[in-house]
């Protein structure tokens, strides 16, 4: 193995500039707008004025929250239509899904909204904007019941509107509404959504909302499972483990606690809470994971590519043999951190047992989000276990209701599938069958990594020599499947990377890391991308160390509206050069960024996207040559499915075994925000990894670019500084 470091860039204050802007819009009728389709528009416009009158007879408040849905092919930045929903009538403020949008209704607003509409033939700007709505409708919350118990705890989230007096306002008439009612409710600190926790019956979920039209969604709060399967023990066979070295890091463990019988684990457990009644107490699910986040290659010697890398443990109990309260597991994560800023990997091998809705990301995904900026940490999810009466064989042969349950939707988490490790009821190397598929809401890509979590036999029934090996509460041998135990295994990576990189360590860079090394040794098809992300990353070892035949650099940086960051001019070895001056080499990019999140838009949460490209420059301007791994169709709904738009985490890949014929490079990253979103003196923190691989492996790439770097001036460092001396 060589021993060559991963080298750190810092981009400097010439490396920003500022590009001419380009202001878009259009003019272009999206439909022909007939007389039906007008008078159908000013009707639901009346229809609303006598909505707003009844819920303002029983809030007291003149605000309403109306659905707004666009034409499919009208819904990029370009063409909202701001000529006709603005502050001067009734300006948009979320959404709720794909093409279907809010705005903020008032009496006066509605009035002067059909005033416009009414007044709109023969103005260019006003029949374009008109002609990209499909439909004005009253808002509908989403509802989810209990479905055995008639009572129970849950969760109440309310519309946010762009106007803190107006949603203090709605919060004090709901608060207000639950007290007379005699409902206790407990108020979440969230700063991104207002959430309630009250308990409830089923028809008072009803009445609930037809009394309230700032309520956005109902669903229970106790949905949480620890994704178990089937747990088979070897009573034959106790284990015991070396106590730990001093020097390893630690990972937070949200999940069933682990087991005081286990002695096994107590020298590896740093610390441990519970908040699960004493009557739903069962760690075997907890103890497993733990297995696994501080003895994975040990348990599983036979299983080649488990990680060498090993981690303590503080757990968290919160899930008991009926679930676990999501509201409970955001609170008992925030205790625990604020007492424990080193921890900064939390394993969440859990979930719902549904699918995430398309239409946006989850509460506990939003929660879950608040909590890792907050403390500036990195939750690892498992993509849930899918469990439908039919196994899903590989290739799939129709469609499955096997999408991510949530929090795996959590787009600042890396979200974690599995893939089997030996041939079974799937070949070695495909999805397990019971391993979930994304993307989530607005087609970011989950899961973004994968690992082994198991198999089945030929015929679906389980057998020990098809699962992964871990330990039971009792200190014996166990075995069993699912996606929660390829989680751990990205978790101690993801810790040990945090440690060995130091203070210079953020979650976009670790994720980062994780991701890039999976796509530099895997090739995932498009088939089994939605179900693997871009594969299994490697050893931690292999991950941080560079071949002699390639370089690996990361550029941290801070993204800025209005501004590219470049690195102009960009060297290129000569040793990739051929005779006759093209570049005959690999590159492989990784881009993972920190953008703003909106929860009032529920489609479009991530409110910037950026974009790297890595290419020619010359008088005629900027052309990447290294694309993105799936293709840029010609409509926004497509451009989001499989460009990966909007997506925080970007992975680009081109070989070019014939050369290219390019003289001068230039890497590149741009800023794209979000209509109506004011991205003025926002910082954008993103990191880029790039490998640069010399195809037939053998020329000196990585001794050639780092005498490049020195004559460029560039500030150059060993990503990992702190290489401690192995004996």
């Amino acid at each position: 193995m060589s021993d060559n470091s991963i080298r750190h860039v810092i981009f400097s204050e010439v490396d920003y500039f500022q590009p001419p802007v380009n202001t878009g819009g259009s003019t272009k009728l999206h439909k022909e707008i007939s007389s039906d389709f007008m008078d159908e528009v000013v009707s639901s416009i009346k229809g609303l004025q006598k909505e707003l009158e009844k819920s303002f007879y029983k809030t007291c408040i003149p605000y309403m929250p109306v659905v707004v849905e666009l034409e499919t092919k009208a819904v990029s930045k370009s063409n909202r239509p701001t000529a006709i929903f603005n502050e001067t009538t009734c300006p948009f403020f979320g959404d709720i899904g794909f093409s279907r949008f809010l705005i903020q209704a008032t009496p006066g607003g509605l009035r002067k909204l059909e005033k416009k509409v009414s007044t709109s033939v023969g103005k260019k700007t006003l029949e374009a904007a008109l002609s990209s709505v499909k439909s004005i409708t009253k808002f509908e919350p989403r509802v989810q019941v209990l479905a055995e118990e008639k009572s129970g705890n849950y969760v109440i989230r309310l519309i946010r509107f762009d106007d803190d007096q107006v949603n203090a306002l709605i919060d004090s008439n709901f608060e207000e509404y639950l007290s007379t009612q005699g409902i206790e409710w407990i108020k979440s600190s969230s700063s991104s959504i207002r959430v309630y926790r009250v308990k409830l019956d089923d028809t008072q979920v009803h009445a609930l909302c037809d009394t309230n039209v700032f309520v956005q969604s109902v669903s229970p709060s106790k949905s949480i499972v620890s994704n178990e399967s089937t747990l088979e023990v070897d009573a034959d066979l106790s284990l015991s483990f070396e106590h730990p070295e001093e020097e390893i890091p630690v990972v937070g463990l949200v999940d069933t606690g682990i087991s005081p019988s286990c002695e096994a684990l107590t020298s590896w457990v740093s610390g441990q809470i519970n908040i699960v009644p004493d009557n739903e107490r069962n760690n075997c699910h907890g103890t497993f994971v733990a297995g696994l986040l501080t003895n994975a290659k040990t348990l599983n010697q036979g299983i080649a590519h488990f990680p060498s890398c090993q981690t303590k443990v503080y757990s968290i109990e919160a899930i008991g043999n009926n679930g676990g309260d999501f509201y409970e597991i955001i609170h008992a994560l925030e205790c625990v951190a604020e007492a424990n800023p080193h921890i900064r990997v939390w394993n969440l091998s859990l979930g719902e047992s549904s699918s995430v809705d398309l239409g946006g990301i989850s509460e506990f995904g939003i929660l879950l989000d608040e909590f890792q900026d907050k403390f500036n940490c990195l939750c690892v999810v498992s993509a849930g276990n899918y469990d439908g009466r039919e196994l899903r064989p590989w290739p799939p042969q129709k469609s499955f209701d096997d999408r991510i349950s949530s929090p795996g939707d959590s787009v600042r988490a890396i979200t974690v599938g599995s893939l089997a490790h030996v041939d079974g009821f799937v070949n070695r190397g495909e999805p397990s069958s019971f391993s979930r598929k994304g993307p989530v809401s607005n087609f970011v890509q989950k899961p973004e990594i994968a690992h082994f979590g198991g198999n089945l036999r030929a015929d679906g029934s389980f057998d020990h020599a098809f699962a992964i090996k871990s330990i039971c509460p009792n200190g014996y041998a166990a075995h069993d499947i699912g996606t929660s135990f390829s989680t751990p295994i990205i978790s101690s990576l993801a810790a040990n990377l945090f440690h060995r990189i130091g203070d210079r360590a953020t979650p976009s860079l670790v994720k980062g890391l994780l991701v890039h090394s999976a796509n530099l040794n895997n090739s995932v098809s498009k088939e089994c991308r939605e179900y693997l992300g871009w594969g299994v990353p490697a050893d931690i070892e292999d991950l941080l160390n560079v071949k002699d035949y390639e370089t690996t650099l990361v550029f941290d940086g801070v993204a800025k509206k209005s501004f590219e960051v470049q690195k102009l001019p960009f060297p290129i070895p000569q040793c990739l050069r051929t005779e006759d001056g093209k570049v005959r080499g690999e590159f492989f990019i990784t881009l993972v960024y920190q953008p703003e999140l909106d929860a009032k838009k529920s489609f479009e949460y991530c409110q910037v996207d950026l974009s790297v490209g890595l290419g020619r420059t010359d008088s005629k301007g900027f052309k990447s040559m290294v694309p993105l791994q799936s293709s840029s169709p010609k409509f926004e709904a497509d451009l989001t499915k499989t460009g990966d738009k909007w997506s925080p985490i970007k992975v680009y890949h081109k070989a070019f075994p014939k050369g290219t014929d390019v003289k001068n490079w230039k890497l590149r990253v741009a800023l794209l925000n979000r209509d109506g979103y004011e991205a003025e003196g926002v910082e954008v923190p993103f990191s880029i990894i790039l490998t640069i691989r010399d195809i037939d492996r053998e020329q000196p790439v990585y001794n050639e670019m780092s005498r490049l770097m020195d004559q460029y001036n560039w500030e150059v460092t060993d990503l990992v500084v702190d290489q401690r001396i192995k004996l």
